[in-house]
Parts: C-alpha cells; structure tokens; sequence
C-alpha cells in the first residue's frame, strides 16, 4: 500500500510541475533515481490499512471523474415514443361502455356488404368494386396491367367477399419477394387466365379497384377427370379415387404464386373458395 501512494505522489507532482504562469514554464522535477526511491519507500512509515484504502479510493475517483473525449460522446438509439410511453386514456369509463364500444368496432370490422353493391357475371362469378376507375374499360382481347391479391375468406364472411382473410400470394405489393410497384400483365378472353378473373375483370376502369369471388371449379383447380387417379389394389377399397394434391392445381393459369413458399401456400388452398382483389393499373389495348 506504501509503495502505491508514493508512486501517487510522484505522478501527482509531476504532472502538475509543467504549468504556465508569469510567461514561463515551470519544467518538472528530476525523477529520483532507482535507489534513492527504494529508501525513501523503506524509510516512509507504514500507514494504516484504511488510509491506504482510502488514498487508491481517491485515485479511482480521480480516474473516473476526469474528463476525456469517450465521456462526452454521444449514444445514438431509438428515439423515446412521442407523447412518453403511458398508455392512451381508454375512450370508456366501464366494463359495459368498454363492451358496446368493442361490438360496434366488430360491427363495423366484419358487416356485411350491401347486396345491392354485389354483382354477378353471367357464369355466376360474384364481385363488387371497392374503387371505381375513370380510365378506359377492359374488353374482350384488352391486355389489362393490374396487381393484386389473392386471399382466404375470413371466417365471419357470410356473402363471400368481405371479412377477408390472411394473404396467399399477391404482385406489387412487396409482400411476396416483389417489388412494390410491379404489375402483370393479363389477356382477357385469351384463355390462360382464371375463369372467375377473366369474366370478372371485364367492364373495370382503369385506377379501379375489384374484388371477385373465385369458387375452386372457377379457379386454380383442375377439373376432377384430369386429376383423379382410380386404384383396383385389394389393399386399399377397390375403385378408390385417389386424389393427389399437387397434380390437381392448375400452374399454368394467370395469376400465379412466383416463389416456393407462396406455392406451397397455394397448393393448401386452392380447392377452397378464394377472393382476389385486383387494382387495374392501365389498359394497354388489344393484344
């Protein structure tokens, strides 16, 4: 402990012999040399253990206290939430205004549309359209720019176009490995698009936006006689027909998952009724 505050003192008087006053600078003093220190460390008497304690205390503190460049620097993070992180004052005042105001906010959530909204095509495709466009009409033969997407019913629909559910694929939203902007290209009346968008897109404006009930016979699915395979084994019941999942999804028609995860949750949902919601960018005219 003697030796530690000796070499204290030493470096304190050292560091405080260069120092300008009067237009001059003081130099420091002549280190002592290495025997001359060695007696003055025996000689010194011993101090208690506190003190010592005390004295490298001190020492610490002065370390820590001093300032230096990483002291100030500054901590960049995410900034605190605007308006401080206490929650918002709840809009009721009791557990029964609490509830009315929760099955009001359902209400509006999963209502019904109107029927008189509702239209349908001549092979019975349902759609209504959510944002009327101004441009031109698709046609027979029109090449229609759209994007869009394909998504489960929700559980509470009941007239089969609202209450959607979870997406399955979609383009030019950014949501499938897309890039947010991108569109398809589609010919109507050509025949390698899905029947229930093929007959459903026709009439729609240019910047509208539809959406159009697509039934498993009017979409991805392949008619039962392409898909069906009948088995006369004795180990399983004689003329089964087995149906093997990914020969009956029909690949080639528009539009269609890009990537392997949206393909297997195609391959899930393809015999199950679907909507799609389709934005008609531009009519590009007749193909």
């Amino acid at each position: 402990m003697t030796v530690a505050v000796v070499l204290f003192a030493a470096w304190t008087s050292g560091a405080a012999g260069v120092r300008a006053g009067a237009g001059r600078v003081h130099p420091p003093r002549a280190p002592l040399s290495l025997a001359r220190e060695a007696n003055a460390v025996a000689a010194a008497p011993a101090m208690p253990r506190r003190a010592a304690l005390g004295a490298l205390g001190a020492l610490g503190a002065a370390a820590v206290l001093l300032p230096s460049e990483t002291a100030f620097a500054l901590v960049k993070g995410s900034a605190p939430p605007k308006g401080g992180t206490k929650r918002a004052r709840s809009a009721c005042s009791s557990v029964d205004e609490c509830r009315e105001l929760g099955d009001a906010k359902e209400a509006e959530l999963f209502a019904d549309i109107d029927p008189a909204r509702i239209k349908v095509t001549a092979a019975g495709d349902r759609y209504i359209d959510l944002d009327v466009g101004t441009g031109a009409a698709l046609a027979e033969g029109s090449v229609a720019r759209v994007r869009y997407r394909v998504l489960r019913l929700g559980k509470r629909a009941r007239d089969g176009l609202s209450g959607e559910g979870s997406p399955i694929f979609s383009l030019g939203y950014g949501e499938d490995d897309d890039q947010p902007g991108s569109a398809l290209d589609l010919t109507i009346g050509k025949g390698n698009v899905v029947a229930a968008l093929d007959a459903g897109l026709r009439g729609m404006r240019a910047g509208g936006r539809r959406r159009i009930n697509v039934r498993p016979e009017r979409g991805w699915k392949l008619p039962d006689a392409q898909c069906l395979t009948t088995f006369t084994d004795v180990t399983i019941v004689p003329t089964t027909k087995v149906q093997e999942n990914d020969a009956c999804f029909s690949a080639s028609a528009a539009p269609s998952p890009s990537n392997f995860s949206a393909r297997r949750r195609m391959l899930r949902r393809y015999d199950e009724t679907l909507i799609v919601d389709c934005e008609l960018v531009e009519v590009l005219g007749s193909a």
